[in-house]
């Protein structure tokens, strides 16, 4: 895979911590922030995949408005799904909140 170089701007106090922690890490700035971008962009696939039935629901709501059929009413996540969004995003699971 060729490796393409480009520029990004940024506040010097994001530059300085950023160049701290690849350094903490043991890494250069390249490989620390390529990996913090791949984390980032697996993390918000998974949403995606999570949510896709119901943004799929939602638009087909969208698309029945005004005939008084909705689509995705009976639509909810199962528990290792809700856990996994939990995980996810870094929240306490909605089983132990409400304890």
């Amino acid at each position: 895979m060729a490796t393409v170089r480009f520029s990004i701007s940024m506040p010097d106090t994001v530059r300085d911590r950023i160049k701290e922690h690849a350094a903490n890490a043991g890494l250069d700035v390249s490989t620390f922030l390529t990996i913090a971008a791949q984390a980032q962009m697996d993390q918000q696939d998974q949403v995606r995949k999570i949510f896709e039935p119901f943004e799929k629901a939602r638009a087909e709501a969208e698309d029945q408005a005004g005939t008084g059929v909705w689509a995705g009413d009976d639509i909810e996540p199962t528990k290792e799904e809700q856990a996994e969004i939990d995980a996810i995003l870094g929240r306490t699971p909605r089983d132990e909140a409400a304890a």
